[in-house]
């Protein structure tokens, strides 16, 4: 006899969750990657420019900048909170 077929039109939700969430987690993976750099970017230049002239300040300065709040921490907590409620059974 024949092993039973699975049904034509089965839906796995966790699967259909991921398909709707992989673009916009993308999207967010590279927005974060963007902010990074940009955070970054003001402390290497601080350092970079305390090698060359030997002061101490543009790197006190630099390092200042990644001290500030991650612009991107609301957008990750709502993804992260889309996935989470997303695989709750109706």
């Amino acid at each position: 006899t024949k092993p039973p077929s699975p049904p034509r039109h089965s839906l796995d939700r966790a699967s259909e969750i991921r398909q709707f969430l992989s673009p916009v987690e993308k999207q967010c993976h590279l927005k974060n990657e963007k902010a990074a750099l940009q955070q970054l970017l003001p402390a290497y230049l601080g350092y970079t420019i305390s090698l060359v002239t030997g002061n101490p300040l543009p790197l006190l300065v630099g390092a200042a900048s990644l001290m500030g709040k991650d612009p991107m921490q609301e957008e990750n907590a709502n993804v992260h909170g889309f996935r989470g409620m997303g695989g709750r059974v109706a």
